[in-house]
Formats: structure tokens, C-alpha cells, sequence
């Protein structure tokens, strides 16, 4: 989809990779921990940093 609407001129439109590796998964049934909360919030927040917004 990402690749579909840049090709068509809509470079707005974003992938962001949730990488797994260093998370432990110690949640309720194998789901996010609080821990791994804070490292995706970490790596979301590089990602939107870096992205050429403007309000």
C-alpha cells in the first residue's frame, strides 16, 4: 500500500517496521511488557522525529 501511493505521488504516506528483537513479551499472555512498551515507544518516536512534518 505504502509503495502504491508514493508511486502515485503521495509521499505522506509512511511504513514503520515494528522490530522485535530486545523485547521480552512478558505481558499477560505473551503480550508487550511495560518494559517493551518503553523501547517501541522509544523507536516510534525516533521514526516520527524524523519525519518531515509540518502543522
Amino acid at each position: 500500500m505504502v509503495k502504491a501511493r508514493n508511486d502515485a505521488g503521495d509521499s505522506g504516506v509512511r511504513h514503520w517496521f515494528l522490530d522485535h528483537a530486545d523485547l521480552d513479551f512478558l505481558g499477560c499472555h505473551w503480550h508487550y511488557s511495560a518494559r517493551d512498551d518503553r523501547i517501541i515507544s522509544q523507536r516510534l518516536t525516533s521514526f516520527l522525529t524524523g519525519l518531515p512534518i509540518s502543522w
